[in-house]
């Protein structure tokens, strides 16, 4: 099946790629725009009834008009109505186009509406032009004026905005006048609606272009918009919502950044039934009753004062119902580790003074790592010395296991990203760098979110390999899959030290079940979302790594 298909609606457009899904539905596929538009209006118009039902307002009239002996005053039904009047502030293009439908759908069924344009009414598009007329000849036929403000209304006299002003296509800085419609829209106290993207945000950065709309609510039409989830946009886009379009899904194929899908069931690939070991192409053995073929997880890591991140990722590992969990750590370590996790296997290597890893000591675990086929996590709390990264090149050149990089060990890379690109299974290794050990790989500073977001990838592609690229959001891209994911959630309470070993741990446990790297990270980072709710949900304010094990 293919990408776009299964997971349209969790689809990220850039301003550019949903214009072109457009475009070529109207010329190819035949789908009028006054019909797209037709269409993404009234489904808009639909959510915005039932969130601002004019029913409980109609109910509350009623309600008083047969207990009172006389009817509520003009004034009355104004103090007590619910959410009724809409004010539609509109540019001249299709979004305000969209707007005039809804404004149309709403005032049909018995919401007062009004329109503010902003840069007035003449030279609209021409879809924008004949819902304007529509909108105009049902005031007519319904002998109802709607009020075409030439100057912002008192806040007092509607009850709800509706951003119709730019669409996808802004490219440049707003400025006045429209600038200051913007900064009384965000200062109207009432809640506010915007169309397909706040106006001033940009459809693929989420950069502010001076200033945007700041919105309690984004309906987008047809495909999820790129710049409502990276930068500022999470924060002025407010909850996100889509509506469905009719756009064949051939034409949104070239999209290949989505959404983590958290509609997931992580436990479910963690199953009896889906036991596997996952060999170095990828391909799956399925499982005899032994713990060595029943989930098999290595950790490499441990240094001095950091011997607890390798305990983090082991447990994590072993949490999610691995049959075995080795912890290979230098032996000076081996009384910590022995009295914090008696369920591990442990490996100690080197001596008893050993406190961190030498070159040499590749060899040993080599052969360990040979003889018990399992997934490799190697990095949690390693280190930085020179001797200890000799071995972390040696092992990951060396080894064919499928492997998760992490931390320290991703230091070790540094202009030495070859060794991963020279691997013959290349694509069953994944990195998890943060930003900072992200611009150290790629030599480039990642002063945003979409920078960040194409850094990733661009490593992603050179390497060939999965690039888990932890922040807020989280990316992650398989230049195998040729797919991007984007986490639509606040990472933030992952920010605190040990949740980067958590997570190396769940997703060698979901490598060694399922064999695939992209979908086991989109499994792991929801399955440490659901967690992290459970446990804020019953109280705990300040989630710890261990919460998650």
């Amino acid at each position: 099946m293919k990408t776009a298909t299964r997971y349209q609606d969790l689809l990220l457009a850039t301003g550019e790629q949903s214009r072109e899904t457009d475009r070529q539905t109207i010329e190819s596929f035949g789908i009028p725009g006054e019909t797209l538009m037709e269409i993404a209006g009234n489904r808009a118009a639909d959510l915005i009834m039932a969130e601002h039902p004019l029913l409980d307002y109609c109910l509350l009239l009623d309600k008083h008009s047969h207990m009172a002996d006389s009817p509520l005053s003009d004034e009355s039904r104004r103090a007590h109505r619910h959410p009724l009047h809409v004010l539609f502030v509109c540019g001249k293009g299709n979004n305000a186009g969209d707007a005039f439908v809804i404004a149309r759908i709403l005032m049909s069924y018995g919401y007062e509406v009004s329109l503010y344009p902003l840069m007035g009414t003449n030279g609209l598009s021409p879809d924008a032009q004949r819902n304007f007329d529509r909108l105009m000849r049902l005031s007519r036929e319904m002998e109802t004026e709607i009020p075409v403000h030439q100057k912002w209304p008192a806040p007092d006299s509607f009850d709800l905005v509706v951003d119709g002003i730019f669409g996808t296509g802004l490219e440049r800085e707003i400025e006045p006048p429209v600038s200051g419609g913007i900064e009384k829209i965000n200062r109207s106290g009432k809640p506010i609606i915007a169309l397909d993207i706040p106006s001033g945000i940009h459809s693929e950065t989420g950069e502010v272009l001076g200033c945007a709309v700041q919105a309690d609510k984004t309906i987008q039409f047809g495909i999820r918009k790129r710049g409502c989830y990276l930068g500022d946009g999470p924060v002025y886009s407010g909850e996100r919502v889509m509506v469905r379009l009719p756009f064949p899904p051939v034409y949104k194929e070239p999209i290949r950044i989505r959404l983590v899908d958290m509609s997931l069931q992580p436990e479910r690939a963690l199953q009896p039934g889906n036991r596997a070991i996952a060999g170095p192409d990828g391909r799956l053995t399925r499982v005899r009753k032994h713990k060595y073929n029943n989930g098999v997880v290595h950790v490499i890591g441990g240094s001095p004062g950091l011997a607890g991140a390798p305990l983090y990722a082991a447990r994590a590992a072993w949490s999610l119902g691995m049959g075995a969990v080795t912890l290979i750590h230098p032996a000076a370590w081996s009384i910590p580790m022995d009295s914090q996790a008696p369920q591990l296997i442990k490996k100690p290597i080197g001596d008893f003074e050993s406190e961190f890893f030498l070159e040499e000591d590749a060899e040993p675990v080599l052969s360990w790592l040979e003889e018990k086929e399992g997934v490799v996590v190697i990095g949690p709390g390693i280190g930085r010395d020179e001797q200890t990264a000799a071995f972390v090149r040696k092992v990951i050149a060396e080894c064919a296991s499928p492997m998760i990089i992490d931390a320290d060990a991703l230091h070790s890379l540094q202009e030495n990203g070859r060794i991963i690109s020279g691997k013959e299974h290349s694509g069953q290794v994944i990195l998890t760098p943060h930003p900072g050990e992200l611009a150290m790989l790629t030599g480039e500073a990642s002063g945003s979110d979409h920078e960040r977001l194409m850094n990733a990838t661009a490593l992603s592609e050179r390497l060939g390999c999965v690039v888990l690229s932890k922040g807020n959001p989280a990316f992650v891209h398989s230049p195998a899959e040729r797919q991007a994911l984007v986490t639509p959630y606040e990472t933030t309470v992952f920010s605190r030290a040990g949740f980067g070993d958590t997570l190396a741990g769940h997703l060698a446990a979901f490598m060694s079940r399922t064999g695939k790297p992209l979908e086991s990270c989109e499994h792991a980072l929801v399955y440490g979302y659901n967690k992290i709710n459970e446990v804020t949900s019953a109280g705990k304010a300040f989630p710890e790594p261990s919460d998650l094990t």
